[in-house]
């Protein structure tokens, strides 16, 4: 089993560092399981921040129950960020797609407090709650035609690729999460539409799930770092040249660019 996590690390790591996808890792194992892929994740993620590269937050993904099934999951599920995946917006964006950028608008919770309790409440959420920025993530598959299951999904850091950040902060007090709605265009068109109850209920909620999960995985969530708490609707694809503005109500705007 070691030298499958090893082996399955090294073929992701590869993928990342010379821009090649690869095929799927879950035929290293002799099950499809969410575990395996985690200790994939853990064991790039120890490397790369022995080699110098800076967690400076997570990520949700998977927190409609749509897309959990399509994925032959039954909860969500969480990667690693960096900071050579965050860029504020108005940066175009170089980066060469692996396989295929896809465009998911969501909401970043910038953290103030330590989120270190075995189980956490939605006051905990609260008063850890620094400010919000409306974010993009931009994700892309180091596996050949987002071939994946979720094995491979979760080992690969959940195919997080980028993040791009609002810059205007907003205090949790100022807007009612609750009821805010999410409209992304490319261009002058919208392509997609949805609401922040997409994640998991309430992007607090999501939050919440995700806390419990770190502390039980022995990596909690610590001030100054910073959540996507999953999409608030439909991925978009991107291609070169692609433009696209998200507003989300009581958030503002966010824009980036792809570059031709």
């Amino acid at each position: 089993m070691e030298n499958a996590i090893i082996h399955a690390a090294g073929q992701l790591r590869a993928a990342w560092e010379n821009g090649r996808a690869g095929e799927p890792v879950r035929d290293n194992f002799t099950a499809d399981d969410a575990l395996s892929g985690y200790m994939i994740q853990a064991y790039n993620d120890r490397i790369w921040q022995a080699e110098g590269r800076r967690r400076v937050g997570r990520k949700l993904a998977l927190t409609s129950k749509a897309v959990q099934q399509q994925f032959g999951m039954s909860q969500p599920c969480y990667g690693t960020l960096y900071a050579d995946m965050v860029q504020a917006e108005g940066t175009e964006i170089v980066r060469r797609a692996l396989t295929e950028q896809r465009v998911e608008t969501e909401i970043a919770v910038v953290l103030k407090r330590d989120l270190t309790r075995e189980r956490h409440t939605i006051i905990d959420m609260i008063n850890a709650c620094d400010y919000l920025l409306p974010a993009f993530e931009i994700v892309d598959s180091r596996v050949t035609g987002w071939n994946v299951k979720s094995c491979d999904f979760i080992a690969d850091n959940t195919s997080a690729s980028l993040v791009v950040l609002g810059t205007r902060p907003v205090r949790l007090t100022e807007v009612d999460i609750t009821r805010s709605q999410m409209v992304t265009r490319r261009g002058d068109t919208v392509v997609s539409e949805g609401s922040a109850s997409a994640c998991l209920g309430h992007p607090l909620a999501a939050l919440q799930w995700l806390a419990d999960e770190l502390v039980r995985a022995g990596n909690p969530l610590r001030a100054g770092e910073f959540v996507i708490t999953g999409a608030l609707g439909p991925a978009i694809a991107a291609a070169p040249g692609d433009v696209f503005t998200a507003e989300i109500s009581g958030l503002g705007t966010v824009t980036t660019t792809f570059a031709r």
